[in-house]
């Protein structure tokens, strides 16, 4: 990981964000879940892939806009490393109380050891 950043920017930020450094085995994992699920009737996201770990969602513009110059002059550093041993499939529902998330699935990554 490193960096922290908002979609849709930093000057009005509705979610915040820790950045996942470009991994082939990542992007191979996103194109395998696209290319599993595109046939079950789910459409392909025709944005670039971002891996991304969502920290926050903002419901206030103004909220937005001040963590967002906060971020802005503050540079967080944030770099660290993790190995995932499995990833889960969710369901999000946005509502005016805030997301809600429910776990459909997860899988076990495997490492390729024997």
């Amino acid at each position: 990981m490193e960096g922290v950043g908002g979609f849709p920017n930093l000057k009005a930020p509705r979610v915040i964000w820790a950045g996942v450094r470009e991994n082939p085995e990542l992007t191979r994992l996103q194109k395998n879940i696209d290319e599993g699920l595109s046939p079950l009737g789910f459409e392909k996201d025709d944005r670039p892939f971002q891996p991304h770990l969502t920290l926050c969602r903002i419901k206030s513009m103004a909220s937005g806009r001040e963590l967002g110059r906060l971020i802005g002059e503050l540079k967080p550093d944030v770099t660290t490393e993790f190995k995932a041993a499995s990833f889960s499939l969710f369901k999000s529902v946005l509502s005016p109380k805030g997301a809600e998330y429910t776990v459909l699935k997860e899988i076990g990554l495997s490492d390729g050891k024997k």
